[in-house]
């Protein structure tokens, strides 16, 4: 059987380095500056460039470094954030898909004219931005803004950054649907009489962020115990690296229990880890020597130390004792009402007490001089003496009456405790009698007496399984056990018992008072737990013995299935099915994806997997084209084009071509595209719109006059931008 195969942990080490450009090419022109402004990333450059300039991702941190008088502040931007270590303090002008926060917004816009080499006092150049599909007015109001009122920018204008991929693939806007997957959601958006028609369009909450986060979720169920932090980059990289999209989501998991399968579709990540080196004394036999010496000396020390602290207890105990021995010496020489004060002084209630202090103390003294000698004798146990029980009530008064009674109970528990005492020792006799004598008959026949073995465990496992499928059986309304259950209920309920009448005419139940009344219900439960305890501790001794003395035993759970934890799907979902000692540093440090490949990505399909209300990407992509006539419908099923990051994932566009034509008339054309680069073709797009189309794009462009007699939030509308109700 093939292991599966070991892949290293994702990590961050090679982050780009986001290089800084020379302004000359583009001073003095109109050129337009092309931003992808995406929640997870920005990609920025002019139209004229082959590719973008600028890509990094869209999260600024704040760094404090130094003491308080060499104290240095400096705020990172993009892949900074990540050499700089600071990803866990990071944040993004984006909450939800959508900028919110203008002043991280303003940030980055200041990051990226610098890193463009722009040296002037305000941007000369027109603004070609991608936003997200329905943004808010209120966000392309802050962006509006700071453009216009920041960086003095002649004009802006805005389009949705999937339209755009779509336009960079096809170069027109036929007839067609486009399915886009980003960072926060994914959309699908129809296009058809030469623009999107966004008021069909639909979004899906759910995006490569969502990717990560459950990756994230699943392994910490998984392993809850694992001894790294998984950071959410390293759980990107997972699911970018090793996830991909089921063609039969169901048939998959159900091949899973079988080992070999489960060997081809797991992945083992491979964590760092540290080996434990056992180090050998003998190597150095100075500094081993050395070492035993101090642990001599330290622990010559701590007994001595210990040997004063009982002394000086001692000596304290023997100065209590004397001093109490003095005191009730002084009775005889003392007046009652002067000894009772010292008495009372010396923290004592009455004479009793003292004298019971006196006898502990005694005793206590006498143990720690026995102890310090080496001489400690057993303690003999006292029999209690009840001296009034035996004598007549005649002979005694009231109070000695209540003590008589106070003494019997006090002997009979004592009586009762002894009697437990001297069976539970003759029990421990018998057991170690048994013991003896059947350690002598398996050194005598060892054969003999690990056959006997199995035979009485295969016994009491045959008792355990029988009544397992008993009760299993009662829980089946058809079987025989749970019909002869309810004859007997049934008996019980048609039994008229008599009916004895009150005064005031109402029926009294007896039902109970006859202890043939209860028969029923013992035939009705018949299963005995106490049998069932007995066999599961004689069990658990037999399972002992055995694994001591019969090499070719293994344990057998009879509670879960008769199968050892290690065969059982869930510890092979998570150790994988070859035999790995859980102790190694290297073990420990490993995940195995299995399931996880295929469960994280079918999301897509089946939001409910993760508690989404919504309808899946292919669903959701029927219900748009039923909003369509025939022949509309027809076209844009020929033309389904995938883009955005998570449309990398293996067979993504083969899945929502196979359940598409499930859904779709019987012979309809399917035909699924992927964009030719799905990360930056939107950049592309708007790139080769603003180059080719320079009138639409100067009739889509909201200038500064406009901006200042329509309103921030205005948005001049085009075959790529969202869509205003007014």
């Amino acid at each position: 059987m093939t292991a599966p195969e070991v892949y290293l942990a994702p990590d961050n080490d090679s982050i780009p380095h986001t290089p800084t450009y020379s302004y000359d090419e583009a001073r003095g022109t109109s050129v337009a500056l092309v931003l992808d402004n995406g929640s997870g990333h920005l990609r920025a450059g002019w139209a004229t460039d082959a590719s973008p300039r600028l890509q990094f991702d869209n999260i600024v941190a704040k760094y404090r470094g130094g003491g308080k008088s060499t104290r240095t502040d400096a705020l990172l931007v993009g892949n900074d954030v990540h050499v700089g270590g600071l990803m866990s303090s990071s944040k993004s002008a984006f909450e939800g898909g959508v900028v919110f926060n203008a002043a991280t917004l303003e940030h980055t816009l200041d990051y990226v004219f610098c890193k463009l080499g722009i040296d002037t006092d305000r941007i000369y150049h027109p603004i070609l931005m991608t936003e997200t599909l329905c943004n808010p007015a209120y966000s392309r109001k802050l962006v509006s803004e700071l453009l216009f009122e920041g960086y003095n920018t002649p004009s802006v204008v805005y389009g949705v950054d999937a339209l755009f991929s779509y336009y960079a693939n096809n170069g027109s806007f036929d007839a067609g649907m486009v399915i886009s997957s980003g960072q926060v959601a994914s959309s699908v958006i129809p296009v058809c009489g030469g623009r999107g028609q966004l008021q069909h369009a639909k979004r899906l909450s759910y995006g490569g962020q969502h990717l990560s986060e459950y990756m994230l979720k699943l392994l910490q169920y998984k392993y809850s115990s694992f001894p790294h932090r998984v950071t959410s980059e390293q759980s990107e990289g997972l699911v970018k690296q090793h996830c991909y999209v089921s063609l039969d989501y169901l048939g998959e998991l159900r091949s899973l229990p079988n080992p070999q399968t489960l060997n081809a579709q797991t992945r083992v990540v491979q964590f760092p880890f540290e080996t434990k080196w056992k180090t050998s004394e003998a190597e150095d036999p100075v500094e081993a020597e050395q070492q035993m010496q101090k642990r001599r000396e330290q622990g010559k020390r701590l007994q001595e130390q210990a040997t004063r602290m009982r002394l000086e207890k001692l000596v304290e105990k023997e100065a209590n004792l004397v001093a109490m021995k003095e005191l009730a010496q002084s009775k005889s020489t003392l007046a009652g009402s002067i000894f009772r004060r010292h008495l009372h002084e010396a923290g004592f209630q009455t004479e009793a007490e003292l004298e019971s202090a006196i006898k502990t103390t005694e005793a206590a003294v006498k143990r720690s001089r026995n102890r310090m000698e080496g001489t400690e004798e057993p303690e003999e146990k006292k029999i209690p003496s009840f001296p009034l029980v035996d004598v007549p009530d005649g002979d005694l008064t009231e109070e000695q009456k209540k003590e008589k009674k106070k003494q019997r109970l006090m002997k009979a528990g004592w009586e009762a405790r002894e009697r437990t005492r001297v069976a539970k020792e003759d029990e421990k006799k018998r057991e170690e009698a048994a013991a003896k004598e059947e350690e002598d008959r398996r050194i005598q026949d060892p054969a003999g007496w690990l056959e006997e073995t199995r035979n009485k465990r295969q016994d009491i496992l045959n008792r355990i399984y029988a009544r397992i499928r008993r009760k299993a059986k009662l829980t089946d309304r058809r079987s025989k056990e749970s019909q002869q259950r309810m004859r007997n209920i049934a008996s019980l309920a048609a039994e008229e018992a008599p009916i004895k009448r009150r005064r005031g005419g109402s029926s009294e139940d007896t039902f109970g008072a006859d202890d043939d009344d209860w028969g029923i219900y013992r035939e009705i439960s018949k299963e005995d737990d106490s049998d069932e305890d007995l066999d599961a501790t004689e069990l658990n001794k037999l399972d002992e013995m055995l694994l001591v003395h019969d090499p070719e035993f293994v344990s057998e759970n009879p509670f879960d299935g008769g199968r050892p934890f290690s065969n059982t799907v869930i510890y092979q979902l998570a150790h994988g099915t070859h035999a790995v000692d859980l102790a190694e540093p290297a073990i420990q440090s490993q995940i195995h994806l299995n399931v996880e490949r295929i469960r994280v990505p079918e999301v897509f399909f089946q939001p409910r997997i993760v508690g989404l209300d919504q309808a899946g990407l292919v669903e959701t992509v029927d219900d748009i084209l039923k909003r369509f006539d025939p022949g509309q419908q027809e076209l844009m099923a020929k033309n389904v084009f995938i883009t955005g990051g998570n449309s990398l994932l293996k067979n993504m566009d083969q899945r929502i071509e196979a359940d598409l034509r499930a859904l779709r008339p019987f012979q309809s054309t399917v035909k699924i595209t992927r964009a030719r680069d799905p990360l930056l073709d939107p950049w592309h797009g708007a790139a080769k719109w603003a180059l080719s189309q320079p009138v639409e794009f100067q009739k889509s462009s909201l200038t500064r006059e406009m901006y200042e007699e329509m309103g921030h939030d205005y948005l001049v509308e085009h075959a790529m931008s969202n869509m205003v109700y007014r």
